[in-house]
């Protein structure tokens, strides 16, 4: 399974977190879900955190890097919840889309906080724009293959390059969840709406088709079929 790059910094080893690293985690997503990152500070951590303020240099040169560092724990998390998705083979594909789609809308409905401050913070900080299309681009990488394996065995019909296609489709997956979260877009109330419409987005983009719960449904949108 591709994982993200953790870097070379102490606090990025790829191990259990400390009682102190784990403390000023855990406390910046409860301040996020108080106050905007823009209003967080240093110190704001290190009080709700209960450390002292060496104690938290010690680990973080900042509030950006446990920003980061928060977002690295996330995105482990974010390429195990694709993963049903990027292991498609022919067999009940929906299902397995399904199962990515409610991993990922669960993920981020607990970590709700912390994306929507990083997906409206990069595009103004490097190392958290490095980050989150390096996360972005697995996941795309993980949706072009599915594309081309279906195609080879002929479950998708052929169309725009896969690449292109499956960054298409992760983007708008990603931005939909964005406003779900924000809770301001017409139509996206809170993430759980998003579940089965995003569903049939990435069915009808890998595949070329509805989603077979959808045409065997009464009263859907789907059009009347024909003798």
């Amino acid at each position: 399974m591709p994982t993200v790059d953790r870097g070379e910094s102490p606090q990025n080893g790829d191990r259990a977190y400390g009682r102190t690293e784990a403390a000023v985690l855990a406390a910046t997503e409860q301040l996020l879900r108080e106050r905007p990152l823009n209003a967080l500070s240093v110190g704001d951590i290190i009080a709700a955190a209960g450390i002292s303020r060496t104690s938290f240099y010690s680990y973080f040169a900042s509030k950006t890097a446990v920003i980061a560092e928060c977002l690295r724990r996330v995105m482990d998390e974010v390429i195990v919840a694709a993963e049903p998705l990027q292991s498609l083979s022919g067999e009940d594909p929906e299902a397995a889309v399904r199962v990515s789609v409610e991993q990922w809308v669960s993920l981020c409905t607990v970590h709700g906080a912390l994306l929507r401050a990083v997906s409206e913070e990069w595009p103004h900080d490097s190392e958290l724009g490095r980050l989150w299309f390096e996360m972005m681009a697995v996941v795309t990488d993980g949706a072009a293959r599915v594309i081309r394996r279906a195609r080879r065995r002929g479950d998708a019909p052929p169309g725009a390059d896969p690449e292109a296609l499956a960054a298409c489709l992760m983007w708008t997956f990603e931005r939909a969840l964005h406003v779900a979260l924000v809770g301001e877009a017409h139509g996206l109330a809170e993430p759980q709406a998003l579940i089965t419409p995003l569903s049939q987005m990435v069915v009808g983009g890998l595949f070329g088709r509805t989603l077979e719960s959808a045409r065997a449904t009464p009263g859907t949108d789907s059009p009347p079929q024909t003798m």
